[in-house]
């Protein structure tokens, strides 16, 4: 798992990419990075990690468990940031869940506090999902219909 690249899409080793963040005493520098740790750490179900780089609303209601059990029922299937500026960055995440890919697109907030960032909020803006058909090709990237991959 630690050679493999890293979920962030960096296309670099995640253990020099956000395996250094999430395994280490290293903090993001940046909300960039410290939002794309975030996305790799759902990606791996590192609730732990979610949990920690948190700060204010977001943590009220949070389930660790909850979050844990959804992260591991779903195939990330990538990020994409399209802006990051000062405080804020807006990304979409994708995944697939069953037959249905479906989109996260957010403007997250995040503060810096003792030179840590963390995540104080986010707009979601919404995105309607995409059933995938069983002879589609998967939208994990493997190359396979639907049928013969995720949907088996």
């Amino acid at each position: 798992m630690f050679d493999k690249v890293c979920p962030c899409g960096s296309n670099i080793p995640y253990q020099a990419c956000c395996g250094k963040y999430h395994h280490t005493d290293f903090i993001a520098e940046t909300p960039e990075v410290l939002m794309r740790s975030r996305y790799a750490a759902y990606a791996m179900a590192n609730m732990a990690y979610i949990k920690k780089t948190m700060q204010g609303k977001p943590l009220k209601g949070f389930n660790e468990v909850e979050a844990e059990q959804w992260s591991k029922s779903v195939c990330w299937l990538g990020l994409t940031v399209v802006k990051s500026y000062q405080e804020y960055v807006e990304f979409i995440a994708k995944y697939l869940e069953k037959d249905t890919v479906k989109t996260i697109h957010e403007i997250s907030e995040f503060k810096q506090i003792d030179h840590a960032w963390y995540y104080v909020d986010g707009k979601q803006i919404q995105i309607p999902a995409l059933k995938v058909s069983r002879n589609s090709p998967c939208p994990c990237g493997s190359s396979k219909k639907f049928k013969h991959c995720h949907a088996a």
